[in-house]
């Protein structure tokens, strides 16, 4: 084992003995409860299937709403980059939804359309905006000689693509991915959290705030948590790996 996951699991054992030290000195569970209680919180919860339904269904609109995000912000930059009058028109729009406070959104949307689909539409107005930044950046960085190039020698727009807009557009697809994925999830949660859609992540979030289960609190915390990581790391993952492919196959 290497130096540096050493450090990195005493930095984690030395975080839970601070906080199992903070929890037994407070005294006061429903304020800060000990790691151990988030734990047994965590086993009750695994053993319900109410609360894997909830989580399954709170992670699959978390994820609709971050795709759709994605894909809208992708294709508008896209356009923006074409014809600059789009970019001009849309500017207003993407500062606004940039600018909105999360809760705004909710209320909003549960004024129009109910809690249903609110995650989604959260999640979609928080993600678009960064995809959206980050390809248009990405797109307006590309190398203006070898776009001369391609020109000169009649390359198709396949192959521009492929070999010119594609590798350019690499890393700012993943710092996309990577910036948006975890505010997905903060947001995603947060609007269940106040429009309380029934037997969501958030609406079990609510519930044990109300009753003052903290360990629950806590315990959901950390499954939302590790959730956004292994996302995260997905996220990641499949878009190295279909750049990997373009570059194996073209």
């Amino acid at each position: 084992m290497s130096k540096n996951k050493i450090h990195k699991m005493t930095a984690v054992l030395f975080a839970l003995l601070f906080w199992q030290i903070a929890a037994m000195i407070l005294n006061r569970s429903f304020l800060l409860s000990s790691p151990l209680d988030v734990i047994k919180a965590s086993v009750e919860l695994g053993i319900s299937p109410v609360f894997w339904q909830g989580m399954g269904k709170s992670i699959v609109k978390i994820i609709l709403g971050f795709l759709s995000g994605a894909g809208t912000g992708i294709l508008f930059a896209g356009l923006s980059y074409r014809f600059k009058i789009f970019e001009i028109y849309i500017a207003p729009y993407i500062m606004v939804i940039r600018s909105v406070p999360v809760a705004s959104f909710v209320i909003i949307i549960l004024i129009w359309l109910g809690s249903e689909g609110l995650s989604i539409l959260v999640c979609f107005f928080m993600v678009m905006p960064i995809f959206y930044a980050n390809i248009l950046e990405g797109l307006k960085s590309v190398d203006i000689k070898m776009l001369e190039m391609a020109k000169i020698f009649e390359i198709g727009k396949k192959a521009k693509l492929i070999y010119i807009y594609l590798p350019a557009l690499e890393s700012f697809l993943i710092s996309a991915a990577l910036a948006s994925i975890g505010i997905a999830f903060k947001s995603g949660i947060a609007a269940e959290v106040i429009g309380r859609p029934k037997n969501t992540l958030g609406f079990f979030l609510f519930d044990a705030k109300v009753y003052l289960e903290t360990a629950k609190v806590f315990a959901i915390t950390l499954i939302v948590i590790l959730c956004s990581a292994v996302f995260e790391r997905l996220t990641v993952f499949i878009f190295k790996r279909f750049f990997d492919l373009i570059k194996r196959f073209y």
